[in-house]
């Protein structure tokens, strides 16, 4: 028996992938908390997350922010691929394991961009150490939940204790 099922709700329904973001468009990608030995990581970078915009809230600080590892998956790469890709690019360590977090999906009010995004934490193999990851990581940060950096670009300390308290 064929079944042909039409979207005619506005259901998702992904078209092959293009070059930019487009205003009404989807996208999915992940945040990545890096974890060594029960420790969190973060990544100082003077740039932002590479091939991503420096933040708002990081132009505003005039120094560099911390970050996570956050980029978009390749067409067709697994959950387990994408993570050990882009932890390698962007820190440049191993993941020895991971696992889903929470899943969050919204809109953009700017863009009104649709978006996909499971956290996820991530043991990796080693402490990353300084130097050129998709861009400059000048510093790297390790903490527990007592001792949350306030200085990251994109989340504030509290988003950050409020999220670890709740799913780590």
């Amino acid at each position: 028996m064929n079944f042909k099922y039409n979207w005619n709700k506005k259901e998702a329904n992904f078209g092959p992938p293009i070059k930019a973001e487009v205003p009404f468009g989807t996208h999915f990608s992940a945040e990545c908390i890096l974890k060594f030995k029960g420790k969190y990581i973060a990544l100082r970078r003077p740039e932002a997350i590479p091939e991503h915009e420096i933040p708002e809230k990081a132009q505003k600080s005039k120094k560099p922010c911390l970050y996570d590892v956050h980029g978009l998956p390749r067409w067709g790469e697994t959950l387990g691929e994408y993570v050990k890709r882009v932890v390698k690019d962007q820190a440049g360590v191993g993941v020895k394991n991971f696992r889903v977090a929470d899943l969050e999906m919204g809109v953009y009010s700017g863009t009104k961009q649709w978006y996909i995004e499971p956290t996820l934490f991530i043991e990796v193999d080693r402490l990353p150490v300084p130097g050129v990851y998709g861009n400059e990581v000048v510093e790297v940060v390790t903490f527990d939940k007592s001792n949350v950096p306030d200085d990251f670009g994109w989340w504030s300390k509290k988003q950050i204790e409020d999220f670890l308290r709740e799913h780590d």
